[in-house]
């Protein structure tokens, strides 16, 4: 992959900067960025996202103009879920953290800026999170934010995350910026809500144990900036080690509890008058209307805020087809580039359009054209004719073309065939690529009779495939 040279994001007077332009973005968030954590094969062989699917994510989001994305939180193992990143105190898998690596030296080719938050405050499968890393010593994730040995055991995993040496570009990650911040974790401030705990209290105690870890942060790296993630902002305003504030906006969360969603805009604008001194981030947002989602996108663009990623994107599988997700019990799925028919449902297309015309206009400019795909669609199998592929970032469809015999010409026989297909939510979650049916089945086929397939979007095709023959 072609280095690219970036400088660290700086802040100064509430704003980011790149050098002495002014750093602001729209993007998605790629929780599996560094890690798959659905849709597993039973022997856990895509745990880690290989380089073909880091490829497509961040090619993915370069396509839609994003500048920087937000990684989820490193993975903690079980005795029921051995494959994480983080496997006991001071423990960790080098294939997990080999993967994170390549993420992190592909971002950059693509100058892309990674939102790095170290510990999750749920407890997903598959991630996990505090509970679990307080488990290793036998104690209780509320004793996360206060207990000595738990600190230690968080201040040895900054050590050893902000020392590693990429294996991929041989650079430390605190020197690297594609980097563009730590955070300190995700949603730690749902912590004790989420668990029926005191939440003043809860509040008091992570903003202390925030305090703390940042500052712990910058007496090894001080050239990369510090993301809260929960607790009393009064605190970290006036807090020299924690540069950037956080917030999360979703209308569908925001209804169950029945906090208006339509004050999201109006909320913003006056969290940014009060954070002036310090850079503002919506690292998540979105289980909306269109329309709620352009509103708040204005209103992040007018406020000054730094900018907005959008709750989330998945990539392609390396062994055909899609990664999905549903999102909470919603309708949506998951966002795959550019947008499928399966999406319509929660406007697939129509939101990541826009989301591509607002990264360009919050950095002052408009979207250039698409390009053809770049690459050629890889073709897996095509036993008995049902033909499954690995697909290509930015491809909106795909046309198959067969060849019977001694002929001498390829055939289409179909054209705008779609690879994202899954739109039940139920096989969502437990969908191997075993489970999932073919990406295109030719009826009747020809025993014997060659395919291949070509990626195309608005702007043109790609080359054809490999060819394989039906079996």
């Amino acid at each position: 992959m072609e280095a690219r040279e970036q400088a660290f994001i700086s802040c100064r007077n509430g704003r980011l900067y790149e050098l002495d332009r002014e750093f602001r973005f729209f993007g998605l968030a790629a929780p599996n960025l560094h890690q798959n954590e659905g849709q597993l094969e039973p022997d856990d062989s895509n745990r880690w996202p290989d380089e073909y699917e880091s490829q497509d994510v961040l090619e993915s989001l370069h396509q839609i103009g994003s500048r920087a994305t937000r990684s989820f939180g490193l993975s903690v193992a079980i005795p029921s879920e051995p494959g994480a990143h983080l496997l006991g105190p001071g423990e960790y898998c080098e294939e997990a953290f080999i993967c994170l690596d390549r993420v992190l030296a592909i971002a950059a080719s693509k100058n892309i800026r990674v939102i790095f938050p170290f510990i999750d405050s749920h407890s997903f499968e598959r991630v996990r999170g505090i509970d679990e890393m307080c488990s290793w010593r036998g104690k209780s994730g509320h004793d996360f934010w206060s207990d000595e040995e738990l600190k230690d055991d968080f201040k040895k995993l900054i050590t050893d995350v902000l020392n590693r040496r990429n294996s991929v570009t041989g650079i430390l990650y605190k020197d690297d910026p594609a980097i563009l911040a730590w955070q300190l974790g995700n949603e730690l401030d749902s912590y004790h809500a989420d668990r029926g705990l005191d939440y003043d209290e809860g509040q008091e105690k992570l903003t202390q144990w925030s305090v703390e870890m940042a500052a712990y942060i910058k007496s090894i790296d001080n050239r990369h900036l510090v993301m809260e993630a929960g607790g009393e902002r009064d605190v970290y305003l006036d807090d020299a080690n924690i540069d950037i504030l956080s917030d999360h906006y979703y209308e569908y969360w925001n209804k169950l509890i029945g906090k208006p969603w339509e004050l999201a805009p109006i909320h913003l604008e006056s969290m940014r008058r009060i954070a002036d001194k310090k850079p503002l981030i919506v690292d998540e947002f979105g289980l909306a209307s269109l329309a709620n989602l352009e509103s708040l996108m204005n209103a992040i663009i007018e406020s000054g805020c730094v900018g907005g990623l959008l709750w989330s994107v998945r990539g392609h599988r390396r062994d055909g087809g899609f990664y999905y997700h549903n999102e909470g019990g919603t309708n949506v799925n998951s966002y795959h580039w550019p947008g499928f028919s399966v999406g319509s449902a929660y406007h697939e297309r129509e939101v990541l359009s826009l989301l591509r015309q607002k990264a360009f206009e919050i950095c002052g400019s408009t979207p250039p054209a698409l390009s053809c795909p770049a690459i050629a669609p890889v073709l897996l199998s095509c036993d008995g004719g049902k033909l499954v592929w690995r697909g290509v970032a930015g491809a909106s469809s795909y046309r198959i073309e067969r060849r019977v015999g001694s002929e001498d010409s390829w055939s289409t026989i179909a054209a705008k065939v779609e690879d994202a297909t899954i739109d039940d939510v139920v096989a969502l979650e437990t969908s191997r690529q075993s489970d999932l049916p073919p990406i295109f089945t030719d009826r009747p086929y020809r025993h014997g009779a060659l395919y291949r397939v070509i990626a195309a979007n608005e702007a043109g095709e790609s080359n054809p495939s490999n060819e394989l023959a039906a079996n």
